[in-house]
Parts: C-alpha cells; structure tokens; sequence
C-alpha cells in the first residue's frame, strides 16, 4: 500500500506533501510527520477542503412573534338620531353622546349615559347654547 509523507516544517508554516513510501528526506528538522494512505488523500488534503467554509443558510421569512395589537371593539353608534325639523314620538331617542356636547331643552329628557329623548310627541329643534357656543340646547316642539 503507498503512503504520502506530510510533514510540518517547524521553522516555516508550510505543509510539504512527499509522494513516496520511503523517508528519503531528511528528517532533522521536522517537526512531526504523519502518514496517510494514498487513496484517502485527495479527500483530506485536496484543494476543496483547504479554504472552503460551509455556507450559513439564512431564515427566509421573519421570525413569528407575538404583537400586542390586534384587538379592535366595535362602533358605538353615536350621534344625532333624529335632526332638526323631523317629528319625534315620546320615547324616541333624538342624540346619543358621551358627555354633554347636546344639553337638553324642552320636552326633552337625559338618560343616565347622557342620551337625550323626548318626553312628548312634537318637531326637533336645535339652537347654539348662550354661554357656551360648543354646545347645542335641544328642544321638542309639542303638537297641539
């Protein structure tokens, strides 16, 4: 069976690769020397092993975490109902709000979420507030 020779020079860092079965070299100033069969050594020390590096695959698509989002309620439907110069019945609702942007008039009752309704049947009528200019004063005109 051939052997190669590879032996590491102690003064260089070369790598000297001897093709023969015999140690015809000498062998003063080597460091160490190993023997390999003849046939295992293109796979050992050939050049596709010398510098290559195996290559990283890298995730295609982003990690999956979790998102503090995501979550939505419904509308709460509020507003104006019924608009000025429409007839309302008793009971009809005429605005819902979230605090008091309408104030209530004649013939018009709040409810505890400050939805405002008519207590009698009549003609929707809106005018601006005297000492607030945001807010509106609703009424119910009551037919007679």
């Amino acid at each position: 069976m051939l052997f190669s020779l590879v032996a590491l020079k102690s003064s260089a860092s070369a790598v000297r690769l001897f093709s023969s079965a015999t140690a015809a070299h000498p062998l003063g100033c080597l460091s160490s020397i190993i023997l390999i069969p003849q046939h295992k050594k293109k796979c050992l020390l050939g050049p596709q092993t010398s510098t290559q590096i195996g290559t990283v695959r890298n995730a295609t698509k982003k990690a999956g975490g979790s998102s503090n989002n995501g979550r939505d309620s419904a509308g709460r439907r509020l507003g104006v109902k019924v608009w000025p110069g429409r007839m309302a019945k008793a009971g009809n609702i005429i605005v819902r709000q979230r605090g008091k942007k309408f104030l209530c008039g004649d013939n018009v009752g709040m409810g505890n979420d400050h939805t405002l309704f008519a207590l009698a049947a009549g003609v929707v009528k809106m005018e601006k507030s005297v000492k607030n200019k945001k807010r509106n004063i609703v009424h119910v005109v009551a037919e007679e």
